[in-house]
């Protein structure tokens, strides 16, 4: 069964990380591109796999982010916060509160509740 990009992270949020990283591949084989910020992070970590692949991790982000940023640019809730984790987290850059904000402040104005709540957890500026 196909799952969005939210209910994966939901998953991976849990802890369930073996499902997260299931639901991750599958939603991105049927065409999903912001799973592959998941299942970078799944392999960029290890959770929810048998191993951990930073050079496969680093190549789904390379590969994706440039699309998912054109999806949130167009007002895709959940590609805007896909873009606000990768500037917040330092997981795969170093960490840019300021862009994380613009990236979470545009997802809460496309109407992305959990895009609201991360921007409001961001520390100051």
């Amino acid at each position: 069964m196909p799952y969005t990009f939210t209910q994966a992270m939901d998953f991976y949020e849990r802890g369930d990380y073996v499902h997260a990283a299931s639901a991750f591949r599958n939603s991105l084989e049927l065409g999903d591109e912001r799973c592959a910020y998941g299942l970078a992070l799944c392999l960029l970590t290890g959770h929810g796999l048998t191993f951990s692949d930073k050079s496969s991790a680093q190549q789904l982000i390379d590969g994706y982010l440039p699309r998912i940023a054109d999806y949130a640019r167009g007002g895709d809730g959940e590609a805007c916060r896909v873009m606000g984790m990768y500037y917040s987290s330092g997981c795969f850059a170093v960490p840019d509160r300021g862009e994380a904000r613009r990236w979470f402040a545009l997802g809460a104005r496309a109407g992305d509740d959990i895009c609201a709540r991360l921007l409001g957890s961001l520390p100051p500026a």
